[in-house]
């Protein structure tokens, strides 16, 4: 079965992001670790239903000196603001992640620079599976899929750190994209359908990416607009 996993915020400053998006929802966060060869630090804020925000900012001051390539696109992608980043899928089964990489015509893919270092190491698991890569999904406004057979330990069950927000989410109801349903049908092959992806889904023939998600909360329903990630040509 598919469905939203989280969606991934860039910003400049993962602390002043976080706080901002607490204050403007309720809603709590946890410490989601560090990539060591990407330089990217992580918060999470969860939407509720197993789905979550991802914060994300360039955290090790190195990849900004010398001018890394992450630290480029970060740049890149917020120098008006924080965007949305990234809308990823789950899947419980290998198959269907499979299957769509067929229909991209990739590989599936575990790797990522240097692995993950999480606070809570108990928590989630090892890389998932996924396809395509950020670069060929994210950088072109489109979702990717990512293999999460066991929702036990999954991410948006992190406990938020005490004192950033009591507000709790009941999960995602919404979500605006650029483009068209039919490119997002031609995206996702027959792996899944958009309408069954458990949200209502508008259309605003812009850019691709997203603009805008919904969801309810313990205080009531919230709508978060960033800006979208600038597709790559």
């Amino acid at each position: 079965m598919i469905s939203i996993d989280h969606i991934a915020v860039w910003s400049d400053n993962l602390y002043r992001t976080t706080a901002d998006l607490s204050r403007a929802t309720g809603l709590g966060s946890a410490d989601g670790g560090y990539f060591p060869g990407l330089g990217l630090g992580q918060k999470l804020l969860s939407l509720g239903g197993h789905v979550y925000l991802e914060v994300e900012s360039i955290v090790d001051h190195r990849m900004i000196a010398e001018r890394a390539p992450m630290a480029l696109e970060l740049e890149r992608q917020t120098a008006n603001g924080d965007c949305f980043a990234g809308l990823c899928l789950r899947s419980d089964d290998l198959d269907e992640v499979a299957e769509f990489a067929r229909h991209r015509g990739i590989t599936p893919t575990a790797d990522i620079a240097g692995g993950k270092v999480r606070m809570v190491p108990a928590q989630g698991s090892a890389p998932s599976v996924h396809a395509p890569d950020f670069r060929n999904a994210w950088l072109l406004g489109k979702p990717n899929l990512y293999h999460v057979p066991d929702l036990a330990n999954h991410s948006s069950l992190l406990a938020p750190q005490p004192g950033t927000g009591d507000v709790r989410g009941t999960g995602l109801t919404a979500i605006e994209l650029g483009g068209t349903e039919a490119e997002l049908k031609d995206w996702l092959g027959d792996v899944v359908a958009p309408a069954d992806l458990g949200v209502d889904i508008a259309y605003n023939g812009g850019p691709d990416g997203l603009y805008a998600v919904t969801f309810g909360t313990t205080d009531g329903p919230r709508t978060l607009r960033l800006n979208p990630i600038t597709p790559r040509s």
